[in-house]
């Protein structure tokens, strides 16, 4: 391999460090995640946190603890009685967000080693990028499907129906970060090509 395209040793070392944080972040969203899927067996209420339609309430906020007008757009809910599809995505949920996070990470790691070992333009780094876009973008469909099942569920379960909200939440930057990933991948795409156009001249 060309000696050029080698990072230095403490671009290496970063690349390894940040390696080993991935490994990390990964064997807590697992921890978490079985917690919750321990915490949803267990039964009895269950907490699920809810959007509320911006209601009004008070709130002990005030010189020793006087009340003090609030309006609250999220609340933690306890739900004893969940329908079977609430029940599936409360376990589901937690399952799914382990697995698209240590997928997602295990493609992470995986670019960052061939950074570290100056494979940045070799066949294969695209692939990973892309691999981790398509990852993102899987997890944040499945997780808003899940968490919207669970939430529309617990405000069903515990107002019998007759609480109406906007429960239906996204969020755009798991669509931004895709993209900009997916940028970085046909980058990388250009460059391997530049780089076997390249090593065929040589």
């Amino acid at each position: 391999m060309n000696d050029t395209r080698q990072l230095d040793r403490s671009d290496r070392i970063g690349m390894y460090l940040s390696t080993a944080m991935l490994v990390l972040v990964g064997a807590t969203f697992i921890w978490l995640s079985i917690q919750r899927v321990i915490e949803v067996a267990r039964g009895g209420g269950i907490p699920v946190d809810v959007p509320l339609d911006s209601e009004p309430v008070t709130v002990p906020l005030g010189p020793g603890g006087a009340a003090v007008d609030a309006v609250a757009t999220t609340a933690t809910v306890e739900v004893t009685d969940p329908a079977a599809a609430t029940l599936f995505a409360l376990y589901a949920q937690p399952i799914w967000l382990a697995l698209t996070v240590c997928a997602g990470l295990a493609v992470t790691g995986a670019f960052f080693l061939r950074l570290a070992r100056g494979r940045a333009f070799e066949k294969g780094t695209a692939g990973l990028a892309y691999a981790g876009a398509s990852i993102l973008l899987a997890g944040w469909l499945g997780g808003s499907i899940l968490t919207n099942m669970t939430t529309n569920g617990a405000l069903s379960a515990i107002s019998d129906y007759t609480y109406e909200a906007v429960t239906f939440e996204t969020n755009l930057f798991p669509v931004v970060a895709t993209l900009v990933i997916g940028g970085v991948a046909a980058a990388l795409q250009i460059g391997e090509k530049a780089q076997r156009e390249t090593d065929g001249l040589v």
